[in-house]
Order: C-alpha cells, then structure tokens, then sequence
C-alpha cells in the first residue's frame, strides 16, 4: 500500500508543476499576436536616430499552436504515467497481499486476511518473522523511525525464510527491489514446508 501511495503522490507531483506550466501561459493568452513595443525617451541626444531601433516583436498564430500542442502532449505524457503508476502500485499490492495471506496460511497463522489490510499486513509480518509488532509505532518518528523498522522488516524476512525452510540470507533479497517480489513469490509457493508454525 505504501508503495502505491507513494507512486501516486510521485505522479501528482510531477504532474501538477507540469500542467502549471503549460496551462498557465495558454490561459492567460487575450489573442493570438501580441505586440510588444518599448518606447524610450531620452531627454539627451547622443547624435544618432533612434527610429531606427525597432523593439517590437510579434508571437505569430504558429507559434501559439505550437505552444498549446507541446502543452498537450505533455499533459498527455503527465496522464499516461499516471495511469501506469496506478496499474503497476494496484498489481504490487495485490501480489504482495496474496503472497503474504499464503505465507500465513503456510505458517498456521490464525489471521490470515491481515495481509489484505495496510498497517495489519506489517503486523503479521512482523508476527511471522517473531517481532513485536509494537515497535511499528517507531514510524512515527519521522526519518529515524522508518530505518528502524524497515531493519526491523529485513530481520522479521529472514526470520520468515528460516522457518519455511530455506537460508535466512535469503531474505537479504529484501533489499533489491524487483527480488523482494521473487523472495514473496519462494516463500510464498516454494515446495518446502515451515520448520516451525507460528500461532
């Protein structure tokens, strides 16, 4: 849940400043050609004809469409990323709630559907990897608390990963973040049986 949190306040943020930016200029348009003309008076004459300086320029009808047609394919580039940010955060959490409901299951745990939950699914991982599921309340530290539990998650995998049967070093994998969803998968579905159930 997190993780689908996190990429979609990531996709807002990149959004929003781009859609400022584009929007912003195409809005505050009142035609299609501007003029701008910079008149100066000098009260002192330097000998030279100052007509014939022009400091006026025109914003022609192209570059206004080509304006709006960069501003559109940006937002249409800003609403892709969206909508595969979402799919992507969507299909992690549901693989991980059915990888950890499994592992749960495996395990004999009685609350199962916690890993369905978002702050319950850290608790029973917590109570599957033998951790006091009291120290999730360290996330409210800001900065220092989150190091400490996501320590905390990396001990409370390998745990997981001696009871299922296999090294604890393999929940290092923890760390890489495409081989945490391998690792979910191995505990998860792997042919070996828990060492020892957890009530």
């Amino acid at each position: 849940m997190r993780k689908l949190i996190a990429s979609i306040v990531l996709s807002f943020a990149l959004f929003l400043p781009l859609f400022s930016m584009v929007a912003t200029p195409l809005f505050a348009q009142e035609s299609s050609v501007q003029t701008i003309a910079y008149d100066y008076d000098y009260d002192y004459d330097y000998g030279y004809d100052d007509s014939y300086y022009d400091y006026s320029y025109d914003l022609s009808d192209t570059d206004v469409q080509a304006g709006a047609l960069a501003g559109l394919g940006v937002m249409l580039f800003s609403g892709v990323m969206l909508v595969f940010s979402i799919v992507v955060g969507l299909g992690s959490y549901i693989y991980c709630s059915l990888a950890l409901m499994k592992i749960a299951k495996r395990m004999d745990h009685e609350n199962p559907w916690f890993a369905w939950i978002p702050i319950l699914n850290l608790v029973l991982m917590f109570q599957l990897g033998e951790q006091n599921p009291v120290l999730l309340l360290l996330l409210l530290i800001p900065g220092v608390g989150a190091v400490v539990v996501g320590v905390l998650s990396i001990i409370a995998l390998m745990k997981i990963c001696e009871k299922r049967g296999y090294d604890k070093m393999l929940g290092l994998l923890s760390l890489i973040p495409v081989a945490s969803y391998v690792l979910l998968g191995i505990l998860a579905w792997g042919k070996k049986e828990p060492a020892v159930a957890v009530k």
